[in-house]
């Protein structure tokens, strides 16, 4: 019966990216069936297709149930699936990538929209702090000035009213470079009480 409908060659891929089996089966944007009743198959593997045009779509198994024959109907498979989308990630057939990073503020993201904040805290801020504008600002009269303004901070950092002012002196100076000052803001404001 199944074999008068078209049918794909489709790769069950595990978690861990292994893949369990090639098989055949009639893909629809909601479900496969699959009509080897061998097939293995769980919730949370990935199903693969490489369309004619080489592109790979890629799929989530949510919920595999088997049927028994029932009259003309042989036994088989009807899978769940929600798609996942085409390509393979750097080049894994699937499953789960690992990515090691390393570094102060380091961060991933990976089909999402960064909306975290960076904090800067510990006795390095002042080191941190110099070498992020010298990073980001050319070198011009204004980073000489903010630089200067850290040195002060970091001189005056055992000296309450020195430190006070030296602080307000940075913050007005650097008004124009918020987002590039503000992971620092709270471990330098800290540093007034």
């Amino acid at each position: 019966m199944f074999e008068n409908f078209p049918q794909s060659e489709i790769k069950i891929v595990a978690p861990d990216g292994t893949v369990r089996s090639i098989e055949r089966g009639i893909v629809d944007s909601k479900q496969i069936t699959i009509p080897n009743r061998a097939a293995v198959i769980h919730a949370g593997d990935e199903i693969h297709r490489t369309l004619p045009n080489g592109i790979e779509e890629r799929f989530e198994v949510i919920e595999p149930t088997y049927h028994n024959q029932f009259h003309g109907i042989p036994a088989h498979f009807q899978v769940k699936i929600r798609r996942k989308g085409t390509g393979t990630p750097l080049g894994k057939p699937g499953g789960n990538i690992t990515f090691n990073v390393s570094g102060a503020n380091a961060r991933v993201n990976f089909g999402s929209h960064d909306q975290s904040r960076n904090v800067i805290s510990g006795d390095n801020v002042f080191f941190e702090l110099r070498h992020k504008i010298q990073e980001e600002l050319p070198d011009t009269a204004e980073r000489s000035r903010l630089l200067g303004l850290v040195e002060s901070m970091e001189k005056n950092r055992n000296d309450r009213s020195a430190y006070t002012s030296a602080y307000q002196s940075f913050i007005g100076a650097a008004a124009n470079h918020m987002t590039l000052i503000a992971p620092f803001i709270p471990a330098i404001t800290q540093l007034l009480s």
